[in-house]
């Protein structure tokens, strides 16, 4: 099995594979697998990496990553006795054929079909849907026999007939990367998101991908449709978005926490990526507490 190409081991008597209350960190390098994966999460936070997309997760997210779309899950860690604050989720992976391309094929399974190619962007499902699919999902979790082939059934057309999807990441996003490739970005990735919270120069990124500045430069917004800087800053908003959801911090904490040198400079990226002002997200989110 070649590096960060996962293969997802099912069992001998079943097509498809259900895992209960997982640690997203089971699989925390950036890997891809053919089968199509749904994930709900039961509780915990962290970040979301699909494709070139990077969000925020909490409990009560639910997505659909579809056939080889690279991604990883990067949860926030427990600090002494918290073990309550490890993330805990329900994983649903089946490939695309599961039950043989001829089935695929069928007239009846277009909007099925159309699916499977919007979550090679990945799917973010919510509202009505998502409490849907949610509670086939735990019948799923201790169904057995043909009773699991329907349920799957259910919930693949509930997904597909939904209006209640968003796309993940971008439709130009390069996913076809090789062995060294995949392994560069999950070292450049690792390396951001233990290191966010300085200064980080360039040079030191482009070092770890073993390239000089300006190669590093064109090779990651080929391969991510995003500046390395735009990245950075993404992983900075997000760390902030949390402090200030969780800890309530003051906003000028926030700023320094979060790897911003002032305090004009976080309003500003802050807003143009949440749309919101640090204040007025700190404030929507205490209403809905």
């Amino acid at each position: 099995m070649k590096p960060f190409l996962i293969k997802v081991d099912v069992a001998p008597e079943q097509s498809f594979k259900v895992r209960n209350n997982v640690n997203p960190l089971d699989y925390n390098q950036w890997h891809y697998h053919e089968e199509l994966e749904l994930t709900y999460i039961e509780k915990g936070t962290g970040i979301r990496f699909a494709g070139d997309s990077i969000e925020s997760f909490g409990a009560g997210d639910l997505v659909l990553l579809g056939s080889n779309l690279p991604h990883f899950w990067r949860s926030d860690e427990a600090s002494g006795d918290e073990a309550e604050a490890q993330c805990l989720a329900q994983v649903v992976q089946f490939r695309p054929d599961f039950w043989g391309k001829a089935f695929l094929n069928l007239p009846e399974l277009s909007q099925a079909k159309e699916l499977f190619l919007k979550a090679k962007q990945g799917l973010r499902i919510t509202g009505k849907t998502r409490n849907l699919v949610r509670a086939l999902m735990q019948e799923l979790s201790t169904a057995f026999g043909l009773n699991r082939i329907l349920i799957l059934l259910q919930i693949i057309q509930a997904i597909s007939g939904s209006t209640e999807l968003s796309l993940l990441s971008s439709v130009g996003f390069s996913s076809s990367l090789n062995e060294t490739e995949t392994r560069r970005i999950s070292s450049v990735y690792s390396y951001t998101l233990a290191n966010f919270t300085r200064k980080v120069r360039l040079e030191e990124v482009a070092a770890i991908a073993n390239m000089t500045p300006n190669a590093f430069c064109r090779y990651f917004k080929t391969h991510t449709r995003k500046t390395y800087s735009q990245f950075l800053l993404e992983i900075r908003v997000g760390h902030a978005c949390k402090l200030l959801i969780e800890h309530q911090l003051p906003i000028g904490q926030v700023c320094l926490e979060s790897g911003f040198q002032n305090f004009s400079n976080f309003n500003r990226y802050f807003k143009s990526i949440t749309s919101l002002t640090p204040q007025a997200y700190q404030k929507l989110h205490r209403k809905r507490q």
